[in-house]
């Protein structure tokens, strides 16, 4: 069974390198749809997504030493901090560009805290979670060892770019799906449909085994 992240960076700070890749390796994801997110569509043309995510691993590394924290939720918040300062960089690198619409870009220095659904019938992002913990094999055991924000993280990978962006802004970044087609030159209709269909397409991802069958409402109905 492969170690856990409390394991993994128990070993990292007893000095063991190996162990550092594999904590860095957990949260690729929750890296990549953080920094991808926080990019904005525009910087995203200017810049190579992987590369982003590439020096932000290299300061999680150099940093390291710096971490004092002693679970998830502390490492996740500090990996957030670490894109945030990245990303800043980067935003005054390119301060002469013009960004889309000149729409702030996600305050990623913020702690996540949960979420809620903007409108009747659709599903803030506690429902969303608690969905990706009825889908692990042992659910009070995953959710007590693991972040669910890096959960869904690790779901949407599997998601087109699209529809994993708009998920990860809804449900994760809590923005309402006016503020995400401001972001994205869409429609609010056009962000519902896309968020939709990336909805069914991850419900239908985690319906399979090991989780079994998930009963999940999402208020379409009737």
């Amino acid at each position: 069974m492969a170690e856990g992240p409390i394991e993994l960076l128990s070993r990292a700070r007893a000095g063991e390198t190996e162990a550092l890749g594999e904590l860095c390796a957990l949260y690729r994801n929750y890296l990549r749809m953080v920094v991808r997110t926080g990019l904005g569509p525009r910087l995203r043309e200017r810049l190579e997504l992987s590369d982003v995510v590439q020096e932000a691993l290299v300061e999680v590394v150099r940093q390291f030493p710096q971490f004092t924290g002693q679970n998830e939720a502390a490492l996740v918040g500090w990996l957030r901090r670490l894109v945030g300062q990245k990303l800043a960089d980067l935003g005054r690198y390119h301060s002469r560009t013009k960004r889309a619409g000149g729409v702030a870009a996600v305050p990623l220095d913020a702690p996540w805290d949960g979420g809620r659904g903007d409108d009747p019938g659709e599903p803030g992002a506690g429902r969303l979670l608690d969905m990706l913990a009825l889908s692990q094999t042992s659910p009070s055991e995953v959710v007590s060892r693991r972040e669910l924000i890096v959960l869904l993280a690790d779901a949407l990978a599997a998601l087109p770019v699209g529809e994993a962006d708009v998920l990860w802004l809804y449900h994760a970044e809590n923005l309402s799906f006016e503020a995400i087609g401001d972001r994205m030159g869409l429609t609010r209709k056009s962000v519902r449909g896309v968020w939709a269909r990336g909805l069914k397409r991850l419900k239908r991802s985690l319906e399979g085994p090991p989780g079994g069958s998930l009963r999940y409402e999402d208020g379409s109905a009737g």
